[in-house]
């Protein structure tokens, strides 16, 4: 048995990105299988149906249930369960396509779910960038042992303390892990610093320019991951055009440019993607992310804050358009004694994205 106290919190993840079921015990005692939709596989569901004492659940968030809907529903999470046999095309399907009530809700009964486990699960996973929608149900067994005789002869683990769990995995303490010299076509004086976090799988990177981590008040960018934009010169953003701006900044002056594994505010890449299906069908950025079950903005700055302390950096000038980046930074314990902003030409196919931007997000452009 696995508890939060001794397992790797990446084995849970892993297991969630798979499409594996997994059992965990709820707060009423009772033992509940789950999966993630969006991974979920027909040999996954069918072990959940045999092993299960109740039908199969499907749930997914307020976000998600509105774009289904069309409504503004009450209430954070809802589960819908259905008298009809339903495939893991179909899970897929409710948790993250293009879709509405009529195509998916037939036939279902849809109710609150409240259960403070299930809700952690859910923010654990979109902010572990797996879309937040799961498929559960209650366990058909009759006691402790039987139970983990008969999950242990499926290879299924069983996780306790399954709030804790979720705690652990928000509280991120970074430490450096190497860091280089690395003469780059904008400036030869550029140094690379590598950190990881214990309770996270990704990498971060500074990347010093003329020793700006030695500098009073150093100028910083703290630059979200964007591989269609800063790889690939993508025309739907100013990620890109963004990027080379502030290091051609840095490059006179000195600096810190934090770049982020936030891709498309922290969705991720596979996300992101598909919320371009959505924006190519008249939604918008933040919809999008909507439409998918995720927030607006899932970045959290107060990482790239205890970067910046790392590096024995306390004040800056930052080079952003976003007041509430400038906000979250200051909270994260870093003063900022001035912003600088940004601008940078955009393509015709990126105005939509600016005016979301502008009007819905606040940014100064």
């Amino acid at each position: 048995m696995y508890t939060s106290n001794n397992i790797n919190i990446y084995h849970f993840l892993l297991d969630l990105k798979l499409g594996l079921p997994i059992a965990i015990k709820s707060s009423l005692g009772n033992y509940i299988l789950l999966s993630s939709s969006e991974n979920i596989t027909n040999k996954s569901l069918m072990l959940m149906r045999h092993l299960s004492e109740s039908s199969t659940s499907i749930i997914i968030n307020n976000k998600r249930m509105n774009y289904i809907s069309k409504k503004n529903v009450k209430g954070e999470l809802f589960s819908i369960s259905f008298s009809k046999e339903i495939n893991s095309k179909f899970i897929k399907d409710i948790s993250s396509s293009m879709a509405n009530e009529k195509d998916y809700f037939e036939g279902s009964i849809i109710s609150i779910e409240n259960r403070q486990e299930i809700k952690n699960l859910i923010q654990l996973m979109k902010t572990n960038q797996i879309i937040p929608s799961l498929v559960l149900c209650n366990i058909a067994l009759n006691n402790e042992l039987e139970l983990n005789s008969n999950l242990t002869s499926y290879n299924i683990k069983i996780y306790e303390n399954i709030n804790l769990l979720t705690e652990i995995k928000e509280q991120r303490e970074f430490t450096i892990v190497s860091r280089s010299y690395v003469p780059i076509s904008a400036c030869k004086e550029t140094e690379i610093v590598s950190f990881r976090s214990k309770n996270d799988y990704l990498e971060y990177f500074a990347i010093i320019l003329k020793n700006g981590n030695k500098k009073k008040d150093p100028l910083v960018r703290i630059h979200s991951q964007c591989i269609t934009g800063d790889i690939l010169d993508s025309l739907k953003c100013d990620c890109g055009s963004q990027l080379k701006k502030s290091i051609e900044m840095m490059s006179n002056y000195g600096g810190i440019l934090l770049y982020m594994p936030e891709e498309g505010r922290n969705i991720g890449l596979l996300n992101k993607l598909r919320s371009y299906e959505f924006q190519f069908h008249g939604i918008d950025t933040i919809d999008a992310n909507y439409a998918l079950g995720f927030d607006a903005d899932q970045r959290r700055h107060e990482n790239a804050c205890k970067l910046l302390k790392l590096l024995g950096v306390g004040s800056i000038k930052l080079i952003t358009n976003n007041p509430e980046k400038i906000s979250q930074v200051q909270k994260g314990g870093i003063k900022v004694i001035g912003t600088i902003q940004i601008k940078v030409k955009v393509a015709a196919e990126a105005k939509r994205y600016m005016e979301t931007k502008k009007i819905r997000s606040g940014h100064n452009l």
